[in-house]
C-alpha cells in the first residue's frame, strides 16, 4: 500500500518513456514489453484505490484541516512553487501550519524525520530530501516532516507544535489520508503526458483521476486560456481551473543562500531535475545568456567531483559562473566552495487566468472534514 515503488517506477518511466525509444523491431517489443508492465502497474493502482473507496481499508484524517497539492503524472510538475506560496499565504494569514512530504530521495528513512522545527534547518542534503530542504529552507517559521505515512508526520506536527492545518506536498496519490482540499497539477502542454501509465509513459494513474480533485491549477502555460483549460472545463464544467506559469523571481548565491544580482556575461548552466528543458527555457527567457550546459539525473547527489568537473568544463567553456536550479542549489551548499561563483534561480508562481479561484485555495478549507479518499 505505500508509495515508495510508484517513485521508483515513476523514474524508470522518465528513464524508458515509450516515445523516446527508438523504432524498428527493437523499440516495438520495448514499447510491448513497458505496456505490458503499465497493466500490471494500472491494475495493482486500481485495486489499492479500490480497497479505500469501499472502506475495506480505512482512510484516516488528522484532527486539523489538511490541504493536498499532487499530480498525476511523475516528475515536474511544479509542486514545490505552489506549496511555496500556499505556506505562505496561510502563514501570513495568522495560521499555524506544517508541511508533510514523502522525502523521496533524501537517506533519511525513518517514520519522522524532522528537516526543519520551524527555527531553522535540522537537516541537510543527502539525509533530507531536495524539495524538503528547498521548501524548509524558503520558510522560516514552518515546520517541514518527511516520513512515509503523512498521518504519523501530521499526528507529530500536532503534538509537538500544535498546528492548525497540514499542506502535503506531492499527496494526490496518497488516498489512505483524507484532505479538505485536493488540488491537482497538470502540465498545460502534455497534461496527462503521452497518456500511457507508468513505465510505458508518465502517468501515475489514468487521467480520470482529474475526478477527485476540488480544483486543478495549469501549470506552464504560455497564454491565459491553453488547450488544455478549454478541455478540462468542458469535460468537467464544474471544476474550478486555473492557468498559470513560473516565472524567474531572482537569484541566490549557492554559497550564502543570499539573493545576489544576475550577471551579464555567459554562464554554464547545471541540473539534476526531471524536466531540464524547462530550467533552461526560463533562464534564456530571464536573458541569461549560456556558455555551456551539464545535466545530471532527476534527484542527483553531487559529489566534491561533481563540482570539480562542473567546474572545469565551465572554464573550458569560458563561463563566468554556475546558474543551477534552486532545488540543485540546496544540496551543492555544503560542497560549493570558492572558485566560480555559482547561482541558483529562483521561481515565482504567476496566475494568467482563474485568479478568483486561486484566491479562494489560498484561504484555509472549513474545518469539516472529508470523508473521500484521494
Amino acid at each position: 500500500m505505500k508509495s515508495s515503488t510508484g517513485n521508483q517506477i515513476g523514474r524508470m518511466g522518465l528513464l524508458l518513456q515509450g516515445d523516446d525509444l527508438p523504432g524498428g523491431a527493437w523499440g516495438n517489443l520495448v514499447k510491448c514489453m513497458l505496456l505490458a508492465a503499465s497493466g500490471f502497474y494500472g491494475a495493482g493502482h486500481l485495486s489499492r484505490l479500490a480497497a479505500y473507496q469501499t472502506g475495506f481499508v480505512k482512510t484516516r484524517s488528522l484532527p486539523c484541516w489538511t490541504v493536498s497539492v499532487g499530480n498525476l503524472t511523475a516528475g515536474g510538475a511544479g509542486k514545490t512553487p505552489v506549496t511555496l506560496a500556499l505556506a505562505r499565504a496561510f502563514s501570513e494569514q495568522g495560521h499555524t501550519i506544517a508541511v508533510l512530504s514523502r522525502g523521496y530521495g533524501g537517506l533519511a528513512k525513518g517514520p519522522v524525520t524532522i528537516v526543519s522545527d520551524g527555527t531553522g534547518l535540522r537537516i541537510h542534503p543527502p539525509e533530507a530530501a531536495d524539495e524538503a530542504c528547498l521548501l524548509a529552507s524558503r520558510l522560516p517559521g514552518i515546520p517541514v516532516l518527511t516520513g512515509p505515512d503523512r498521518y504519523t508526520l501530521g499526528l507529530h506536527a500536532i503534538e509537538e507544535v500544535g498546528v492548525e492545518g497540514v499542506i502535503l506536498d506531492d499527496g494526490y496519490q496518497h488516498v489512505q489520508l483524507a484532505r479538505d482540499r485536493n488540488l491537482l497539477l497538470l502540465d498545460a502542454e502534455r497534461p496527462f503526458g503521452n497518456g500511457f501509465l507508468l513505465p510505458r509513459g508518465t502517468l501515475r494513474e489514468p487521467a480520470g483521476a482529474v475526478r477527485r480533485a476540488e480544483g486543478i491549477l495549469l501549470t506552464r502555460a504560455k497564454s491565459p486560456n491553453p488547450e488544455a483549460a478549454e478541455r478540462l472545463r468542458a469535460e468537467h464544467p464544474s471544476l474550478p481551473v486555473t492557468v498559470s506559469r513560473f516565472v524567474p523571481e531572482a537569484a541566490v548565491d549557492v554559497e550564502s543562500g543570499e539573493p545576489v544580482p544576475l550577471v551579464e556575461h555567459p554562464t554554464f548552466w547545471v541540473c539534476g531535475i526531471a524536466r531540464p528543458a524547462d530550467f533552461f527555457r526560463l533562464a534564456s527567457d530571464f536573458g541569461m545568456q549560456e556558455a555551456g550546459r551539464m545535466v545530471f539525473p532527476n534527484h542527483h547527489r553531487y559529489t566534491s567531483g561533481d563540482v570539480e568537473e562542473i567546474r572545469s568544463r565551465a572554464r573550458a567553456a569560458g563561463a563566468g559562473g554556475i546558474l543551477t536550479t534552486e532545488k540543485d542549489g540546496v544540496k551543492l551548499q555544503s560542497i560549493w566552495r570558492g572558485g566560480l561563483s555559482c547561482r541558483a534561480l529562483r521561481l515565482g508562481l504567476e496566475i494568467l487566468s482563474g485568479r478568483s479561484h486561486w484566491e479562494t485555495w489560498k484561504r484555509p478549507p472549513d474545518s469539516g472534514k472529508t470523508s473521500s479518499t484521494g
